[in-house]
């Protein structure tokens, strides 16, 4: 019989793999990081995954299911950062706000005014990505490769209590060349606004790889973590 592979022993084995790959791209390792996404692990999975202490942030997408994992008695010790990869609703934005230390998902100037309205309101500065679409999928969030740059100037320069840190996005389900592609094009987008040490995060357990070789600096891993089999 098939035994999980325990999450802290995944995530050891996959910071291992990632350190690989960047020396095979001429990268130095300590540029990627590994945000481990939560969001359909138990409480004792992601207990066994917070053994490893070097373990400082994870990602969430659904909020009433965060709060309750969270608040248990079981993770409430645990300090680590909390990064909100979800498609943001307005009605739920003041508490993401309030619970959650980065949002990923900022895709349009509406949004991003409330987000920045709901800062101000709460007395804090909202440290946030905008996410760029790349795929034609309806339920997925991001604004257009097109229209990114005039949303990022415009969160800029409007929204004072918003922090952009950098961008985010999902890969299409495509070729790897043209995954390949799109991250670059997003690549180059991030370099016209952002610095180096800011966020670019590309990547998931289905392309991770291209992520890396196409210049991602934060990789967003579920399954591989929490999925993994040992035989």
């Amino acid at each position: 019989m098939q035994a999980l592979l325990q999450p802290a022993l995944a995530y050891q084995a996959l910071v291992k793999e990632v350190a690989e790959i960047c020396l095979s791209y001429g990268r130095d390792p300590k540029e990627v990081k590994i945000l481990p996404v939560v969001k359909y692990a138990t409480v004792p999975q992601i207990v066994n995954l917070l053994t490893d202490k070097s373990i400082n942030y994870v990602a969430e997408s659904r909020l009433q299911d965060s709060l309750k994992k969270w608040q248990s008695a079981e993770l409430k010790p645990y300090k680590v950062k909390k990064f909100f990869i979800g498609r943001l609703q307005k009605n739920k934005a003041a508490k993401v706000l309030e619970y959650f230390d980065l949002i990923c998902s900022l895709d349009s100037l509406t949004l991003a005014q409330f987000v920045n309205a709901k800062a101000k309101e709460q007395n804090k500065i909202a440290n946030c990505l905008v996410q760029v679409k790349l795929t034609d999928k309806n339920t997925q969030g991001g604004v257009s490769l097109e229209g990114a740059s005039a949303l990022i100037e415009n969160i800029l320069n409007t929204c004072k209590n918003i922090k952009l840190k950098g961008l985010m996005a999902i890969a299409p389900q495509a070729s790897e060349d043209i995954i390949e592609q799109k991250f670059l094009a997003v690549k180059k987008l991030f370099d016209k606004y952002f610095k180096p040490s800011d966020i670019l995060s590309l990547g998931m357990s289905e392309d991770y790889k291209i992520a890396i070789k196409s210049g991602s600096n934060l990789v967003r891993i579920g399954s591989k973590i929490f999925d993994n089999l040992e035989e």
